[in-house]
């Protein structure tokens, strides 16, 4: 297994999924949650941002974050890439404060896998010798 020579692969994961966490909580709490912003839009004549919103809030109520995280954490693991694997570990966090807990929980988990197998940096291709 692989260790993280550096700390600044590990630094780049946890600030990446911090990100990712920030950004969700600030979606859910500041632009779908709030009770006066779903009465203004729920009224006649709502303003034109409502329904990206609603379309927004349909999308994520459909667990695409989760699957998305399933979907890079499965390319990740196929193809041992740390990109795939960031990508999943990064929406399988906001899936899991954006209501899609389990998808999401298992896309983050099977990003973590791979990141931690691969030590964050994405292994050099199977033609090309690795030097000693």
């Amino acid at each position: 297994m692989a260790t993280f020579k550096s700390g600044k692969a590990a630094l780049r994961i946890a600030a990446s999924v911090a990100i990712a966490l920030a950004i969700a909580a600030g979606v859910r709490y500041a632009i779908i949650e709030p009770a006066g912003i779903a009465h203004l839009c729920g009224a006649p004549g709502a303003p034109w941002w409502c329904a990206p919103r609603a379309l927004a809030a349909a999308v994520l109520d459909a667990g695409a974050l989760g699957f998305g995280a399933i979907g890079a954490g499965a390319l990740a693991i196929l193809t041992r890439r740390s990109g795939w694997a960031l990508a999943a570990a990064c929406l399988g966090a906001a899936g899991l404060v954006l209501y899609a807990v389990a998808t999401g929980a298992v896309g983050l988990l099977l990003g973590l896998l791979v990141l931690a197998r691969t030590g964050g940096a994405t292994p050099p291709r199977a033609g090309r010798e690795r030097e000693a």
